[in-house]
């Protein structure tokens, strides 16, 4: 049989193996079936991954062939790969196949798979196909090459045969010169022919074999004998070729041409649809009487049932074929790629075509095509959601949604990279796969604590801290190994307590009281521009404790840290500054400052002979400055000694521009401390210090300082009506006041009364409220006694047991101006009158407030040092800087049973103390200055029991 001349070229590259260890295939691993005219094989990729494998060929002389891409092509053997499997496919007419009437197909294949530790098995298996009856002709067109096979039957003498008449003319020279006994092939090509011994044909990759009835021809699609051709605008594979054998005075001409579709695929965003021609015309010359057309998958027809549970379609008109499969069928599968960095997927699936038909040359005629479709590339967006859970501290995000084929490799977290396949500390990893109707979906989920080193922590501000995770995963397409990434940023804020402070002063001292935040841990504290320790406290003079709940700060007035705000009339006012910075990047969180005045007795001496002696000390707004270069009015006159932080002059009362006037009783000698701009020296000073001293007859004393600031420019306020109110809080939070209607309201002894006084309809933020005096009586005359105190000159009345307490105002919806309001609690009581038996049953609360401008004039503010929020501590300034009122709230029903007590007849209550009151959170000057305050009580019988 001619067949064997295939088998002569390649014997010299096969290998005979004598010791071969061949074992079972494993259950599971190998999967066979015939389908048509094909040989089918299925391997289980779960067996090869992280392996070589080959699959080879085995021909009955146990000649071993390695399917390489060339022998595949050449010798009718397709091997395909995809993510979950390899497919092999043989036609019956392969090499190395025993054929048996041309009706029984047998090949035994040989799958050798070597893991990297060296150890190799060797699997072998013997497959069997009937394959009956053929077709006249029968064309092939797989994935890798295309294939015809016609009978070679001498046919009967007819009167009119005279088929490729044209054809053949050309290829009898060549017959009749050729030597006999020899299979030989004509291709017809553009402009000729090119004439070739099988021999020849071979060493071009061109399969060429005869059966018992039949002789075949195979090429690759590449081969350079084939040519496009454009047939209903698809384009055909074509290569025209005619057969010859001669035997002494017989030549046997066989029509050999081929022709296979290489395209006609179109997509929509659902629907792949492949077009082949009804009639391929480069290889049909004659009329077609009748056709019949199945469409299918992976080389298995489907019947009108199956294509529509799956939504397939086979259509055709007197020109085309179309079949029309949804983008995601079963019969396909999705594979992931990254194109330009961008995940994606495309959907791939074997669609198959059989078509029959029957003309006037051939008779039936057989085409059968497996067409492999892949879609363009799908970008996919990736889905990450958040599901962090703010009350367990810990960031919870799931990334997807990805096919199985994709891995994480590697995570950044920060600035920090970290394997996912090693245990860590830091964060967990978990993937999870999901089924979307057919397709598997894996996702990532990714647990980081907020509290690891790896999220970024940061203060904003308003008690609120934020969290952030930076995130970049690095993902790897398998099995080719495409890298990609996705970037991911998490924030999540929280809602805080911040740290409290109250502020206070003795003579000597400035003292902060601070109670502590929920995240004081992070925040680390500074005096001034050093860092607060407990070391740093000793060194320069500070008093520290620390509880665990408090912390408690003594500065000395003349500290290295302490700044000096201004010298004016009530003396030196200095402060110093305490700030909490962020223990990561050091910036400034919240701040505090404790600010007082202290005797100026040592810095202005004024002697009788009239010399002046002037201790300037530089302060706070001229830190820059050198004091070097301050003077008096007479510019001569500079100072007699200066350093960093001073400078002292030494003047008669008669020199360096002092001036002299009479005033009442007192003849005063002024002057004033001037510092200018070097490159503006005739300009206005910068820096302006008035100072004087006033002689009495027959004595001296000292008058402090009055420090001048250069104006800024200032929005001057409206004017219009004012109106005050004060209303009664049902809860803490002041988000529910009682109504007017409302009263009177019923309290029970030692409940909590929450009031708020408000300045109604002003809109200027320039205007700040201040309670003086705060009291309750048993009528609604303000005036009327008797009268029970509760704050005094802006002070809780320190006399009671149960001190008032003070809120401060927050900005909100309903409080725009927070210097409009004022709020305090004080717990009910019993009010008694004359004998203790008397008790007032319903009593009505009043205020006596002072509006004032928030600008400072002359260096001096308004009462309310002990009103939380309150940043200066002054005295009474002019009527034409503030305005007093009073107001009242509605009554309040004391709901007790009193105890008959011992009468008890307070007349006078006298207290004298330092109030050393202001605090101010979240960077707000806390004010803090020396008051004597004396409470005198009304002359009449009167008590405040709880």
């Amino acid at each position: 049989m001619a067949r064997v001349l295939l088998f002569g070229f390649i014997l010299s590259v096969a290998a005979i193996v004598p010791e071969v260890w061949m074992q079972t295939a494993p259950p599971g691993f190998l999967k066979t079936e015939c389908r048509d005219s094909v040989f089918w094989v299925g391997l289980n990729k779960h067996f090869l991954a992280g392996k070589f494998w080959q699959i080879n060929v085995v021909d009955q002389s146990g000649y071993i062939f390695p399917v390489t891409p060339r022998f595949a092509s050449q010798c009718g053997y397709t091997v395909a790969v995809d993510h979950w499997s390899v497919e092999f496919r043989a036609s019956v007419l392969s090499c190395c196949v025993h054929i048996v009437n041309d009706e029984q197909f047998n090949l035994t294949i040989q799958v050798q798979v070597s893991g990297t530790d060296g150890v190799a098995s060797t699997y072998i298996q013997t497959l069997s196909c009937l394959y009956s009856p053929w077709a006249a002709r029968e064309i092939f067109c797989e994935e890798n090459y295309m294939q015809i096979s016609v009978e070679r039957n001498i046919p009967t003498i007819e009167e009119d045969y005279a088929q490729d008449a044209e054809d053949w003319a050309l290829v009898l020279p060549e017959a009749s010169s050729a030597g006999s006994g020899i299979w030989q092939v004509v291709f017809h090509v553009p402009g000729g022919k090119r004439s070739m011994t099988v021999k020849e044909a071979h060493e071009r990759g061109y399969g060429i074999n005869t059966t018992v009835s039949r002789i075949l021809l195979r090429a690759p699609y590449h081969a350079n004998e084939a040519q496009i051709v454009l047939v209903q605008g698809v384009p055909l594979s074509v290569i025209r070729s005619t057969s010859f054998y001669k035997l002494h005075w017989v030549i046997l001409l066989i029509d050999t041409a081929v022709a296979c579709p290489v395209d006609g695929i179109t997509f929509t965003d659902n629907i792949i649809t492949w077009t082949v021609p009804r009639i391929f015309t480069p290889i049909v010359t004659s009329a077609v009487h009748q056709d019949n057309t199945s469409m299918g998958v992976n080389g298995i027809k489907l019947g009108p049932t199956r294509m529509a549970e799956r939504n397939y379609t086979l259509d055709k008109n007197d020109t085309a074929l179309a079949i029309r499969v949804p983008i995601g069928a079963q019969d396909g599968y999705y594979k992931s790629h990254v194109v330009d960095g961008q995940y994606g997927i495309k959907y791939s699936i074997n669609l198959f075509l059989e078509h029959l038909w029957e003309d006037e040359s051939w008779g039936w005629n057989k085409i059968n095509v497996i067409h492999p479709v892949t879609t363009p590339f799908i970008p996919q967006p990736l889905v990450l959601t958040d599901d962090t859970i703010p009350e367990q501290w810990l960031f919870n995000v799931t990334l997807g949604n990805f096919l199985p084929d994709v891995e994480l490799k590697k995570l950044t977290l920060g600035s920090q990279s970290f394997p996912v396949d090693e245990e860590n500390q830091i964060f967990n990893m978990y993937n999870w796969t999901t089924t979307n109707e057919t397709t598997l979906n894996r996702i990532f989920i990714l647990e980081v604590p907020m509290e690891s080193p790896v999220v970024d922590r940061k203060y904003i501000g308003d008690g609120v801290e934020q969290y952030t995770l930076d995130i970049i995963y690095t993902l790897t397409v398998v099995p080719e190994n495409v890298i990609f990434t996705h970037t991911a940023r998490l924030i999540h804020k929280h809602k805080i307590v911040l740290p409290v402070a109250n502020g206070f002063c003795d003579e000597e001292n400035m003292t902060l009281v601070i109670t502590h935040g929920t995240l004081d841990q992070y925040w680390i504290p500074f005096i001034g521009n050093v860092q607060l320790t407990r070391h740093s406290a000793e060194q320069n003079g500070y008093m520290l404790r620390d509880n665990g709940t408090h912390l408690i700060l003594v500065v000395p007035h003349d500290a290295a840290e302490v700044v000096h705000e201004a010298m004016n009339n009530q003396g030196l006012r200095n402060r110093f500054d305490f700030r909490l910075k962020d223990n990561k990047t050091l910036d400034v969180l919240t701040n505090f400052s404790v600010s007082c005045s202290f005797s100026t007795a040592d810095f202005i001496t004024c002697l009788p002979n009239g010399r002046m002696v002037i201790t300037v000390l530089k302060l706070e707004a001229l830190l820059g400055l050198d004091a070097t270069k301050m003077m008096l009015k007479d510019r001569s006159c500079k100072p007699k000694e200066s350093d960093e932080f001073k400078a002292a002059f030494e003047f008669s009362a008669n020199s360096c521009g002092t001036i002299r006037r009479f005033e009442k009783n007192y003849m005063i000698y002024e002057n004033e401390v001037v510092y200018f701009r070097e490159s503006e020296p005739t300009s206005d000073p910068i820096y302006r210090l008035a100072i004087s001293c006033h002689y009495h007859i027959n004595d001296s004393l000292h008058i402090q300082f009055e420090h001048q600031v250069n104006p800024l420019p200032a929005v001057v306020p409206g004017y219009g009506p004012i109106v005050l109110v004060m209303q009664l809080s049902k809860d803490v939070l002041y988000s529910n006041l009682y109504e007017e209607g409302d009263y009177p309201v019923v309290k029970y002894l030692t409940d909590p009364l929450y009031f708020e006084v408000q300045l109604l309809h002003i809109e200027d933020p320039q205007i700040e409220l201040f309670l003086q005096d705060c009291w309750a009586t048993a009528s609604p005359d303000r005036n009327d006694i008797p009268q029970w105190p509760i704050i005094v000159k802006s002070c809780e009345n320190k006399a009671d047991v149960h001190m008032t307490i003070f809120h401060p105002v927050t900005s909100n919806e309903r409080v725009r101006y927070p210097t409009h309001y004022k709020r305090f609690e004080v717990k009910m009581f019993a009010f008694t009158v004359g004998n203790l038996n008397t008790i007032v049953r319903q009593v009505y609360f009043h205020c006596s407030v002072v509006l004032c401008r928030k600008d400072p004039v002359s260096g001096q503010l308004c009462p309310g040092q002990c009103i939380p929020g309150k940043q200066r501590l002054g005295r009474s300034a002019g009527a034409e800087h503030h305005l007093q009122g009073s107001v009242s709230s509605g009554a309040v029903v004391i709901v007790a049973e009193i105890p008959t007590l011992e009468s008890k007849i307070v007349t006078d209550i006298a207290v004298k103390s330092y109030s050393w009151p202001l605090l101010l959170i979240g960077g707000v000057t806390i004010i803090v200055a020396s008051v004597v305050l004396r409470i005198i009580g009304h002359k009449c019988q009167m008590n405040r029991l709880y």
